[in-house]
């Protein structure tokens, strides 16, 4: 096809020379001006009167044409439509910007979510905590929350947030009892609310930029984001509620001799424990500020230089599936075998997390120990696979090295990762953890 039909026939699908009124976004002017329209009439017109075919006179009118329609989608979607603001939405909410917001909700379902959902309420019961997490961390003048819809499509229900008529939050996330929550905790399949995700409702002309296949790397990138958190936020609550405990014993028995031995043995055998939980906690702490800042505020910054500098649509579009792909790429959501370990790894501190909670004194280790092993076995999988040589020698080099650096400031991953992913050998500060 010769180049000049290419160029036609890419901006047929984008864009239609017809008076064509603006749907929802108060866009009071056609889509393409009169004069203009008239102007591409008359080019298109002299080609067709002509007695003979020029090549070069077909080009320069596919030339112009391709100019015009151009200056006015760039015009129509990025300055009418408000482009840059719609990115920003995006940002906060499917790349967690409005880290608040989403520590909120999290909090807020933190029990619902300690039971698997039920198919036919799950998008239904996560409402209360969404509304609350809004009311309290949302300002009226953020006008792009309405646009924003809460999801699991497996369940096939959309709940759409609002800010009123808020349901009152009950004392059981289920209507039973406490007791409940905890015989469930045993039987509960922690990825159970994986599914979670957001819809963004998508207004003309917009759908033009915001297709479904761009819609579809935004959730995969927010599902991931929101698992990492709820991780963190689970290994610091873990941390609080145990010092708590342990605050509150020690308060109780400090004139009981006997008792206050037995709370000062129990801090000793969990000792090993704790360990455990800050090497966990390490781990993703470093994985979420590499994210959070090397990779996202860094790309976006750069997606904004390009659409400053840019006023051609095309490039814009070409600009955003840039930015979009160095997310995927540089949260390594691109490579099975790291975001299989890494999925992992933030299954086993969920579990740690519940299994510590729901321990009482009479229970053994052998369980939190499995866990413990497993999670140095796939931690140091995770750094030998990214401090691999096909890794340091891609676009992810400048800030996985960082990340890296992080990570081993201390050579505690460097002395212990092995270059074989399937051999695991202990970790040399790290007790056993059934020792009592």
């Amino acid at each position: 096809m010769p180049k000049s039909f290419q160029k036609i026939h890419g901006l047929a699908g984008r864009f239609h020379f017809h008076r064509e009124p603006a749907i929802n976004m108060g866009i009071g002017d056609d889509l393409l001006p009169q004069s203009e329209a008239d102007k591409i009439e008359a080019m298109l017109l002299n080609l067709k009167e002509s007695s003979e075919f020029h090549k070069r006179s077909f080009e320069c009118a596919v030339d112009s044409v391709q100019t015009i329609a151009a200056s006015h989608l760039w015009q129509l979607v990025v300055v009418r439509a408000d482009l840059n603001g719609h990115l920003k939405a995006l940002k906060d909410y499917f790349l967690l910007a409005k880290g608040d917001f989403f520590q909120c909700f999290l909090e807020e379902s933190r029990q619902l979510m300690r039971l698997p959902p039920r198919q036919s309420t799950a998008e239904a019961d996560l409402t209360v905590p969404f509304q609350l997490a809004a009311l309290k961390t949302i300002g009226e003048e953020d006008k792009y929350f309405s646009k924003v819809s809460l999801r699991m499509p497996s369940f096939g229900i959309t709940v759409k947030p609002s800010l009123i008529d808020l349901p009152k939050p009950t004392s059981s996330v289920d209507g039973g009892t406490g007791a409940s929550l905890s015989n469930a905790l045993s039987e509960v399949s922690v990825d159970g609310w994986d599914g979670i995700a957001l819809g963004y409702s998508v207004d003309w002309p917009l759908h033009l930029f915001f297709t479904q296949e761009v819609m579809s790397k935004y959730i995969r990138i927010f599902q991931y984001l929101l698992r990492l958190k709820r991780t963190q936020m689970e290994l610091e609550k873990l941390w609080a509620s145990v010092m708590h405990q342990y605050h509150s014993d020690f308060a109780k028995h400090r004139n009981d001799q006997e008792k206050s031995s037995e709370t000062q043995q129990k801090q000793q055998r969990f000792r090993p424990m704790w360990r455990v939980r800050e090497h966990m906690a390490f781990l993703i702490r470093n994985l979420q500020f590499y994210i959070q800042v090397d990779v996202i505020e860094s790309q976006w910054n750069i997606l904004q230089s390009h659409i400053q500098e840019s006023h051609d649509f095309t490039e814009l579009v070409g600009f955003h599936q840039e930015y979009l792909s160095a997310l995927i790429s540089q949260t390594f959501l691109d490579i099975g075998s790291v975001s299989r370990i890494l999925d992992s790894i933030m299954k086993l501190c969920l579990q740690f997390c519940w299994n510590i909670e729901n321990q009482d004194n009479c229970s053994n280790t052998s369980e939190l120990e499995h866990i413990a092993e497993e999670f140095n076995k796939k931690s140091n999988s995770l750094y030998t696979i990214l401090r691999s040589s096909r890794l340091a020698g891609s676009q992810r080099a400048p800030f996985l090295r960082r990340f890296l650096l992080r990570l081993n400031l201390n050579s505690f991953f460097e002395s212990t990762a092995r270059g074989v992913l399937n051999v695991v050998r202990p970790r040399p500060t790290l007790p056993a953890l059934n020792q009592q």
